[in-house]
């Protein structure tokens, strides 16, 4: 795995929970096109605060089960307060490597989101979601192509947060841009009956203009470490991006998101 640029623990989950209400109708959506119903088997790899893993929950319901597999043990512990909270008892989170082999054929639907972007071994991760999957099912993927990023009117603060994030992914050995590479990658890992979604959240109001410049704050220390800008920088670019989404006349959007999936045949 690549050096992580994306801080994590409680901070970082609370970056996951507005990312999650950001791409949850979108998500949810996938998940009636993909066919993900009642009493079925989920793998949510690289699950981080649980919020997908949740939803699947929701949609599995009690007769189905989902699993959900992350590196990082603080974040996790937090996802299981929540589905202990919220009552979820068909819900399991394991410290598990992503590129890491899980138990073969054992799920109707192995799911990522936001996860391969980070690897430096994307295919390998892949393969072992593949092969994580029951004959019949559906491996799942949603990840992003950070040259889909905008603003409008342009902000030179949005474009210059969207450089150093590409530039401090890149630099940490991983690939910000994965999204259009994701078909292709299927198919090498023998997936069949590929097919694709394109959306992007795109936002004039709300919380979901802060995504930009809560994950610059995300990002900074790894920025800072690796060169790419200083800490007087960095601190005016998310300056520029909190009065961008002040602004009611700015549009943000987030990064260009593929949704792919394939069945095991």
């Amino acid at each position: 795995m690549s050096q992580y640029v994306i801080t994590g623990g409680q901070q970082g989950k609370a970056r996951l929970k507005l990312l999650s209400e950001v791409m949850g109708p979108t998500t949810s959506q996938l998940f009636r096109q993909v066919g993900l119903s009642e009493g079925m088997k989920c793998l949510d790899v690289g699950c981080g605060g649980g919020f997908v893993a949740s939803l699947m929950s929701d949609i599995v319901g009690p007769a189905g089960v989902v699993v959900g597999i992350d590196s990082d043990e603080e974040i996790l512990m937090l996802a299981r307060q929540d589905a202990e909270l919220e009552g979820k008892n068909n819900i399991e989170f394991i410290k598990f490597d992503a590129s890491a082999e899980h138990q073969q054929e054992h799920y109707d639907l192995v799911y990522a989101r936001f996860v391969l972007t980070h690897l430096a071994t994307p295919q390998q991760c892949l393969n072992s979601m593949r092969r994580s999957c029951k004959r019949g099912g559906h491996v799942v993927v949603e990840d992003i192509d950070f040259t889909g990023s905008f603003s409008y009117p342009p902000s030179i603060p949005y474009q210059r947060y969207t450089e150093l994030y590409q530039q401090v992914v890149i630099k940490r050995g991983a690939d910000p841009n994965i999204g259009p590479k994701l078909p292709g990658m299927f198919r090498m890992a023998g997936l069949e009956n590929v097919q694709m979604n394109i959306v992007q959240p795109v936002h004039y109001e709300g919380e979901g203009k802060l995504m930009a410049s809560i994950t610059m704050q995300r990002i900074a220390d790894a920025v800072i470490s690796e060169n790419l800008a200083t800490e007087t920088e960095v601190k005016e670019v998310i300056e520029g991006l909190d009065a961008a989404a002040r602004d009611p006349n700015v549009l943000v959007s987030a990064p260009r998101v593929f949704q792919v999936w394939g069945r095991r045949e």
